[in-house]
């Protein structure tokens, strides 16, 4: 019986092909029965039929050869593109003029994660007429969310939904009604109003911005943000970005707040109009497409920091910047050379005039890579770096810097003994162009000779690898030429040249060692360890000076690291500098902790910083965590930030609280103190709704 069954499958099947089929569509049907009368199929029994762009499953069939119409009963469901299933109790289709109609119908999405549920259904192409309907994007049976409308259209090639009469369901419980709604089902950009930004704070009132989103093609779109915060005042922001190659991009940015009198009056504000630009031009071969260049533009200028205080999107800040940086550079890199040309603007906001800032316009370097010389083993290489330090007030200068490095490697007793020689000629020539300052030129060249010698061991044993390398090194200088002004710390009248001092190579010696153990299976570093001491050679008290101890150490282990660096002073017999990080994850469970710590030689003052945060995840959709800046010398923490976060199947909630120490262009000039929480609730393939609420400020 069974046999005889699967024979009747198997030759129960037919290709069709009408004569009003496209050369590339055809249909094939499988099933149990089949029977063909006047161009009219008609099968029953586990019937399959396919095509290139459709695969179909019903207990009944009809199919139409004359008219290429395709009727489905019971058990329907039908596989597009193998990107959308639908399933209903009947289903015409008229595979000529591509129109469908479905009776009931649910329709999964899966390339947009949605699912679609009506009592009836009319498509014309990729075009679906939705009747009494209800869509989500989380489970079928029991969806956490979902939205009901009485009639819909949704459009797959555009990816774009419109539903009419519709409401919001958490659960079964309606929360939401509005007539209309349209949304996308992808991330595709597109002309339209974006996500708006909801906020209020007792200080600034309600606080709205709406940006619109504007596409004029693929490679360059523009929005325009108007936002209000209805007791402080008002302002405009825009956007622009543009593609001009596949290896550039184009942002630039302009925004204006301007504050109420009444606000500005009570919050002591300098200024009542806030408003900067920034602009960024990025571009990867710009003239070369053998080798490797590219040009870079970052402008960026306000006229206080409650520019970026206003803007509509800013984040909380702990310590906005008042020194801004401008930059336009140019780079070309070949196997050979490397060579830029940099301009460099700096800007001072919290100053009335930049006549004193100290501008580099430009700078150049260019630098040879390293190339054999006569024979293999002598390698040289040569930098060259010009600045022009410039300013209206103060002395300026042009500084010119070559360095010229060569060096040869041989080893002994087959390489457990190595050694290196190094030459390395440094030349510098300052000259200094205020005609106010009486200043003689500078010509400093220096050459150093430097022997390194050092090995590499490696030792195995049961369970781990241990590898050392001992090395010391030994540089003697000599001063080819001093001529000119040079800055001296013991000479107060060249104090105004301290900005273009001279780093001077002295005689010194080292000795350092680096050693790591490894686990033998799996080579995986478990211990590193990193030692070194200088001498460096005292003119003044003829002998040599111990300088700053280095000590590196890190631990690896399964969950994470420990680590810590170290300098210590021999003259004050003080850690100068130490930095400790400390890495823990386990599962749902992370912790990270950074210490820092330094000592001025000069005043002894300490600086003491701590930053941690840590975090647990429950059933992998709810996170907490927390995150702490603190400033242990002023005893003051500078930002904390708690979070709680939800990440379910089709649905989140993040909850953010960030209370932090923030810069304002007050009268006085006082740190602020402010929390802000963010709320942000995400339905997903369908919206995110992010609210914004601001405490008032207070002093620090």
């Amino acid at each position: 019986m069974h046999k005889y069954l699967l024979t009747s499958f198997i030759l129960s099947s037919i290709s069709l092909s009408g004569q009003n089929f496209s050369d590339d569509e055809y249909l094939q049907i499988v099933a149990q029965n089949l029977e063909v009368k006047n161009n009219i199929v008609s099968a029953s029994g586990n019937v399959v039929a396919y095509s290139p762009n459709y695969y179909l499953t019903a207990n009944r069939l009809i199919y139409d050869k004359n008219n290429s119409t395709v009727e489905l009963f019971d058990d329907v469901s039908i596989l597009k593109n193998d990107e959308i299933y639908s399933f209903s109790d009947y289903t015409y289709m008229d595979m000529k003029n591509e129109t469908n109609k479905l009776l009931p119908f649910f329709m999964l999405d899966n390339k947009n994660k949605l699912w679609f549920n009506s009592s009836s259904t009319t498509s014309s192409k990729n075009n679906y007429q939705l009747e009494k309907s209800t869509l989500s994007s989380c489970d079928c049976k029991d969806p956490s969310w979902s939205i009901g409308f009485s009639s819909g259209d949704y459009n797959t090639t555009k990816q774009w939904i419109n539903t009419y009469n519709t409401t919001l369901y958490i659960k079964d419980m309606p929360i939401f009604y509005t007539p209309y709604f349209g949304f996308p089902t992808n991330t595709d950009r597109r002309s339209g109003l974006l996500k708006p930004t909801l906020g209020w704070s007792k200080k600034e009132g309600l606080h709205y911005a709406q940006p619109v989103f504007i596409e004029f093609a693929d490679n360059y779109d523009f929005e325009y943000i108007p936002q209000i915060r209805n007791q402080r005042g008002s302002g405009h922001a825009f956007k622009y970005r543009y593609k001009d190659s596949l290896y550039s991009q184009l942002n630039f940015e302009a925004a204006v707040f301007n504050e109420k009198v009444k606000f500005q009056n009570k919050m002591e504000l300098e200024n009542d109009k806030h408003y900067g630009f920034d602009l960024e031009y990025k571009r990867d071969k710009l003239f070369s497409t053998n080798n490797e260049d590219g040009f870079l533009l970052d402008v960026i200028n306000m006229n206080d920091v409650d520019y970026i205080n206003t803007k509509y999107d800013n984040d909380i800040m702990d310590y906005t910047n008042k020194f801004l940086e401008s930059k336009v550079k140019y780079y070309f890199n070949t196997h050979n050379f490397y060579a830029d040309l940099y301009l460099k603007f700096y800007n001072d906001i919290s100053k009335d005039s930049n006549d004193d800032v100290m501008q580099s316009l430009p700078s150049s370097n260019i630098h040879k890579y390293s190339k054999n010389i006569f024979f293999d083993k002598l390698i040289y290489s040569t930098d060259i770096n010009f600045e022009r330090k410039t300013r209206v007030e103060g002395i300026s200068a042009n500084i010119t810097d070559v360095s010229v490095p060569f060096s040869y490697s041989f080893s002994f007793f087959n390489d457990y003994l190595n050694f290196s020689l190094k030459e390395e000629i440094k030349y510098k020539n300052i000259k200094y162009t205020n005609e106010t300052y009486d200043y003689d030129d500078v010509n400093y060249a220096q050459s150093n000779h430097n022997i390194s010698i050092y090995t590499d061991l490696l030792k195995p044993y049961k369970d781990y690898i241990h590898t050392i390398k001992l090395d010391t090194s030994i540089t003697y200088t000599d001063n080819i030429k001093n001529i000119g002004d040079i800055y001296d710390s013991t000479n107060s009248e060249l104090s105004e040249l301290s900005i273009f001092a001279i780093t001077q190579t002295n005689e010194n010696f080292s000795l350092g060692l680096n050693q790591s153990i490894y686990n033998r299976d799996s080579l995986k570093e478990i211990v590193n360890h990193k030692i070194k001491q200088a001498y460096v050679y005292d003119k003044t008290e003829d002998k040599y000076i111990k300088s700053n101890l280095e000590n590196d150490l890190s631990i690896f282990y399964t969950y994470g690291t420990l680590s810590n660096r170290l300098y210590y002073n021999h003259e004050i017999k003080k850690i100068i500098d130490s930095s400790t990080t400390f890495k823990f994850t386990k599962g749902d469970y992370y912790f990270n902790l950074y210490y820092l710590y330094e000592k001025d030689t000069d005043t002894l003052e300490n600086q003491k910083n701590l930053n941690y945060d840590f975090g647990f995840s429950i059933n992998k959709n709810y996170k907490l965590s927390y995150k702490e800046e603190f400033d242990l010398t002023l005893d003051v923490v500078n930002k904390r930030e708690y979070v709680f976060d939800i990440n379910k199947k089709c649905w989140g909630i993040n909850f953010k609280l960030i209370d932090s120490l923030v810069a304002t262009n007050t009268t006085d000039d006082t740190a602020l103190r402010q929390d802000i929480l963010y709320m942000e609730f995400n339905l997903k393939q369908l919206f995110t709704l992010k609210q914004v609420h601001k405490f008032d400020e207070r002093n620090e």
